[in-house]
């Protein structure tokens, strides 16, 4: 049997009507067996994220009061798909435990990293219940098996790393149910750390879950369903005749994602470069419609062919002067990547050095206002923009023929990945509405992306 690893998203899970289309594909791609993982319903981590903040505040009744809403709109989802007498036992022990460990915490007046992790992992425990329970009731037999069975980690609370042995040997008993014909349905983004400590994964985390599930059961595909018709040629809100691109590479999806791309999380690709599964990305709104295959083994391009142009905004610049020694800067830089800041690019030169960042915290932010205190050059609103395709590694001059689209604009830096398949530079964000568009026309100009191994 072939066997596959399905994921569905918030996004995917999020309604009422939304499960039970999530419920048809399971059906329709899993007849014989399979692994589901699945994300909290829509809106429930940002719930109980507001409710640890409450709590670690002291603010019992803010906490409380969140708390509650939160079951009702779990208990009103159950009620519209005629499952809450099904689940109601279930939920109640689940939201028993999140009550208590709020209880905790206003006690102590703090959310600790171990706490919010197991708070966390209840909402992703209740939508799997849910969605076993809905397959159970559209006569599907299918089996709820917790995921802290599986994915073992590490113990960084909030930030887990998977502990790729233990993860593997846990797979045996998993796998051998699988391939009998057993559908189970399990968690995304959570695991168990050193002496059965919940973890949560970080950004992305219920994508890695599924990929490292996948590499440690041997799948042959994982399926990521999300809201869109797979990985598109551009961002469709500023390019509505971006298309769908039916094949990438691996080393494609990483130089997307790296360069800011709505695609899958840089950590959940690095299973799939271990193990070489299919990975799919396709839409539960549109079953249908195109889908997306990433493949380990590069596709077939056309010499100098870009696939997909993908940017990010908010960047900000970072300038150090010349005298700058080198351990200065490498510490500057560890301070602010640990308060929160991304960094998109690093360029060195005897003139000094340039980073690209992007301050995701309130904490990165107010390092960054530190440092411009203390005199450096910051400068705002600045943008990542990246060409990417298999094509530019087979012709490195490709890159630069297509910087003379670029004529006009203020480029703040150039930036190359690795891999070959990406030339990246930093322009004004305000320039981005028109400049993508103008891009995508001119670069992409090959329609025949078909699918194609190498």
């Amino acid at each position: 049997m072939t066997l596959k690893v399905l994921k569905f998203g918030g996004s995917s899970v999020g309604t009422p009507e939304a499960l039970l289309r999530a419920a048809s594909i399971i059906r329709t791609e899993l007849p014989e067996g399979g692994l589901v993982v699945v994300s909290a319903l829509r809106g429930t981590t940002d719930a109980i994220l507001t409710a640890l903040a409450a709590a670690g505040r002291g603010e019992a009744s803010e906490a409380r009061r969140t708390l509650l809403d939160l079951r009702r709109h779990h208990d009103q989802t159950a009620h519209a798909l005629d499952l809450l007498g099904a689940i109601e036992q279930t939920w109640r022990e689940l939201f028993e435990r999140l009550g208590n460990l709020l209880g905790g915490m206003v006690l102590l007046g703090e959310a600790t990293p171990r706490g919010r992790d197991a708070a966390l992992a209840v909402g992703e425990t209740l939508s799997a219940h849910l969605l076993t329970a809905l397959l159970h009731h559209q006569n599907t037999t299918a089996q709820f098996r917790d995921a802290r069975g599986l994915l073992k980690t590490d113990g960084r609370f909030g930030q887990a790393r998977p502990h790729l042995a233990l993860l593997k040997r846990a797979a045996g008993s998993w796998r051998r149910d699988l391939t009998q014909g057993a559908l189970l349905i399990t968690q995304g983004f959570i695991g168990e750390g050193p002496e059965g400590a919940t973890t949560t994964l970080g950004r992305g985390g219920s994508d890695t879950s599924a990929t490292l599930m996948g590499e440690a059961l041997e799948a042959d595909e994982v399926q990521i369903w999300t809201d869109v018709d797979g990985i598109l040629s551009a961002d469709p809100s500023l390019v509505p005749e971006a298309r769908p691109l039916p094949v990438l590479s691996l080393a494609e999806v990483t130089a997307l994602s790296a360069f800011g791309a709505k695609v899958l999380h840089a950590d959940s690709l690095a299973p799939l470069a271990r193990a070489g599964f299919r990975l799919v990305v396709a839409n539960t709104l549109r079953p249908e419609a195109s889908r997306t295959t990433v493949l380990a083994a590069p596709p077939l391009r056309a010499s100098g062919q870009v696939t997909s142009v993908a940017y990010k905004e908010g960047l900000t610049l970072l300038r150090f002067p010349a005298g700058t020694v080198l351990e200065e800067l490498l510490h500057r830089l560890a301070v602010l990547e640990e308060a929160g800041a991304r960094r998109f690019g690093l360029l060195l030169n005897p003139e000094g050095a340039l980073v690209a960042l992007l301050p995701e915290t309130p904490a990165a932010e107010a390092q960054l206002r530190c440092l411009e205190a203390e005199g450096y050059d910051l400068q705002r609103g600045w943008a990542v923009v990246a060409l990417v395709g298999e094509g530019l590694r087979q012709d490195p001059c490709a890159a630069l023929r297509l910087l003379t689209h670029l004529k006009e604009e203020p480029i703040g830096g150039l930036l190359t990945g690795s891999s070959g398949v990406s030339v990246a530079f930093l322009v004004p964000e305000a320039r981005l509405r028109t400049l993508i568009p103008h891009l995508h026309d001119a670069c992409l100009s090959t329609p025949d992306l078909t699918l194609h191994s190498a």
